[in-house]
């Protein structure tokens, strides 16, 4: 009876085992990262600096699990307009590697002007219908630039400011040998500064100052350049 016994005690202790084995299983659920903070942020381009909300990190079986992420100087890069995403990572003790993504857009506060105009331009004695494309700065914020400003031929290089109050600003710079045509004038140095910006509701109103100062082709005049949004 007591080798009975013990034989039906190995018995059952044999089936537990099998049974727990069975019913057991490899940690394979990886941890919940969750964001602090937004999941899409929005900064302006030569920000100086950002702090990083950061994240936490859940596991079912660890608990609290330390988070790490790729946020480094140049991810995302305050200079230099783009889309960034920060990834964060957690690995619980398993290896089990849960992740989540945080979006950050780096933006040039101008962008709202970039896009197609069709401009009607008029100075004393003459008008001009073109076409104007201005384009955003993606390393200095606040800063546009026009594909050929005042309809010269090779007039590439003029650049606009957006001031403070949302009007865009022309400071003081040169076209160097812009224009066409074969007269002794006809191709020289232009310097041009604005002179009064107008917002409207389909783009807005630049009057500008348009100096000649190549030697002996001097001039200048003022000239009012009605920017419409196509």
């Amino acid at each position: 009876m007591k080798k009975l016994i013990i034989s039906l005690s190995f018995a059952t202790m044999m089936l537990s085992i099998a049974f727990f084995t069975s019913c057991s299983k490899d940690d394979t659920t990886p941890p919940i990262v969750t964001l602090l903070g937004d999941a899409s942020i929005e900064l302006s381009l030569n920000t100086a600096s950002w702090t990083d909300p950061g994240a936490t990190a859940t596991d079912d079986e660890d608990g609290t699990v330390s988070v790490s992420s790729d946020n480094s100087s140049s991810n995302p890069n305050l200079n230099l307009v783009g889309t960034y995403t920060v990834t964060y990572t957690a690995v619980d003790a398993a290896g089990n590697v849960g992740t989540a993504v945080r979006t950050i857009r780096v933006k040039n506060d101008a962008e709202g002007f970039a896009g197609t105009y069709a401009v009607h331009d008029t100075c004393p004695g003459f008008v001009f219908n073109y076409t104007q494309v201005i384009t955003i700065d993606e390393t200095l914020n606040n800063r546009v630039h026009f594909n050929k400003f005042a309809d010269y031929a090779n007039n590439t290089g003029i650049y606009a400011n957006r001031l403070g109050n949302g009007s865009l600003d022309i400071p003081a710079q040169i076209g160097t040998s812009i224009g066409s045509g074969a007269g002794s004038c006809d191709i020289v140095d232009h310097r041009f500064t604005s002179v009064s910006y107008t917002g409207t509701s389909t783009g807005f109103i630049l009057v500008y100052n348009d100096e000649v100062i190549t030697s002996g082709c001097t001039g200048a005049t003022v000239c009012t350049a009605t920017y419409t949004l196509q």
